[in-house]
């Protein structure tokens, strides 16, 4: 069965349902059309997956990358989870440049990682332990792998459990390694960074590609954009609010916190709504 088959069976629901995890649809969406977004800007580079459980998000992610490129999922694999998930790539993915690594990723010695790592990554997906240092650690372990249009999504970002997780994606998106990730698009159960330069590109790439609702927040010095708003603005309005927060380009420190406060309120810029 072609991989287009295959993509069409997980997102309908027919073969995700059957396998054991936490992948929603809207955060499917989200991984399909980033994908999408990067093979239209003919963006390639492998793939890795902090978290694999059983597969559910990896089998997509396997479907997704292109022959050429490889797979990597990272996990510790307890009793019998590897089975499960090379059975559930077999049935449902697509097992070609795929490898399973066992252990702690924090265990892994920078020489065995820059081994198993030797291509730059276009995604990276981090679902493993969600406590604050370790989601820290994580991110400063393989965002040098990233390419410079590579794009890191986080799992359960707001999930109320785990607080640390929004906590560390803050924290590190303030911080220069020399690139800066921010984020820059909020689907269901997901955040999804990229170097800062590039978020404004992939921000317009989606809404030019799909007709879904949205809306503009602008964080600290950056903009995300949520995928399916309950407040939604016409996507002409995101794309001048885009426009506007990005020109001229101008250090926050620039602004008070009131001015801040007032060119970023939800009544105007949240609503779509010039100030």
């Amino acid at each position: 069965m072609a991989n287009v088959e295959r993509i069409q069976r997980f997102m309908s629901g027919e073969s995700a349902s059957e396998i054991d995890g936490w992948f929603f649809p809207l955060d499917q969406r989200a991984f399909l059309e980033i994908f999408n977004a990067q093979n239209k800007m003919q963006i390639k580079g492998d793939v890795v997956e902090i978290g694999v459980h059983h597969g559910k998000s990896l089998v997509l992610l396997s479907l997704l990358k292109s022959a050429h490129e490889r797979l990597l999922g990272f996990d510790l694999f307890h009793t019998d989870s590897q089975e499960k998930t090379e059975q559930n790539i077999h049935t449902h993915g697509d097992s070609t440049g795929l490898s399973l690594v066992k252990g702690l990723t924090s265990d892994i010695a920078r020489a065995d990682l820059d081994s198993l790592l030797p291509n730059p990554l276009r995604f990276l997906h981090i679902d493993a332990g969600h406590e604050y240092h370790e989601v820290l650690e994580q991110l400063f372990l393989f965002s040098p792998y990233l390419s410079d249009h590579g794009i890191i999504a986080m799992d359960d970002y707001q999930d109320r459990e785990f607080p640390g997780i929004e906590a560390a994606v803050l924290d590190f998106a303030e911080i220069d390694r020399p690139r800066r990730f921010v984020p820059f698009l909020a689907s269901g159960n997901k955040l999804f960074m990229c170097c800062a330069q590039f978020a404004n590109i992939y921000q317009l790439s989606l809404l030019s590609q799909l007709g879904e609702t949205w809306r503009l927040t602008r964080v600290r010095d950056f903009n995300v954009l949520i995928m399916r708003s309950k407040l939604p603005v016409a996507t002409e309005k995101i794309k001048a609010q885009l426009a506007q927060s990005n020109f001229p380009n101008r250090p926050e420190t620039d602004l008070s916190l009131n001015e801040k406060s007032a060119k970023f309120a939800q009544i105007s810029f949240g609503s779509g709504h010039s100030p």
